[in-house]
């Protein structure tokens, strides 16, 4: 039988796994939204963020709730601790679907000049990111800790290529400042959105570990060490 502890604890993981759902699907209907530039689509995705606030806010009450109430110590402490920064954490990437959506908004009158490809690669890559420090929260699993720095290893690269491509079409073409501006934005929030699902990772190994481990670093290593000399 369920102490009264575990009851509550599981009720806000339950809430945190919602609020992932929400998060991830807000995100990447936003990057859809500007993709086809349909304001209408755009101002669903704002909608959806204040189901994500909302959220946000009912997981941080029941963490103060439970901690006054149940008098929780040492590993459940340290995973209520966690659960209100991950929620914390998974608030920030529906900001950002929401400043995409109204980047969407902004783009009136506009046309993209390229097909966007990296854009909605960039957000997938976001979202798969995600997926693994909330598998790393929810199940306790740090298995694959290492993929998630390969995915952000890929994330970079594609960045860059895309920032590249974007200053090849700027010095062939004119008028396009503005949108090419909104697509380094956009990526930028995509970007963003990884490195919340880094956060999410590094209190999900404390929380299972109770040791602190800095990640996203392996790989920038590695790709230092073999550039060239």
């Amino acid at each position: 039988m369920r102490s009264q502890l575990e009851f509550y604890m599981d009720e806000i993981v339950k809430r945190l796994e919602r609020m992932h759902e929400l998060a991830a699907n807000a995100f990447i209907d936003s990057i859809k939204s500007f993709e086809d530039l349909d304001e209408d689509a755009a101002s669903e995705v704002q909608e959806q963020v204040e189901d994500i606030e909302e959220l946000a806010n009912k997981i941080e009450s029941s963490v103060f709730e439970t901690i006054a109430r149940r008098q929780p110590v040492a590993g459940d402490l340290r995973a209520l601790a966690t659960y209100s920064h991950v929620a914390y954490h998974l608030h920030r990437v529906g900001r950002y679907a929401y400043k995409i959506a109204y980047i969407t908004k902004l783009c009136n009158g506009l046309d993209h000049y390229k097909e966007l490809e990296s854009l909605p690669y960039l957000a997938e890559l976001a979202k798969s990111t995600l997926a693994i420090a909330m598998r790393g929260l929810v199940e306790k699993d740090l298995s694959e800790i290492d993929e998630l720095e390969k995915l952000e290893a890929e994330s970079d690269r594609e960045t860059a290529d895309m920032f590249e491509e974007i200053a090849g079409f700027l010095k062939k073409m004119d008028n396009i400042e503005t949108i090419s501006m909104f697509y380094v934005i956009v990526g930028r929030y995509c970007e963003r959105a990884a490195d919340q699902a880094f956060a999410i990772a590094e209190r999900a190994y404390y929380m299972v570990t109770g040791e602190r481990k800095k990640l996203g670093l392996a790989y920038k290593k590695e790709e230092q060490e073999i550039g060239p000399h």
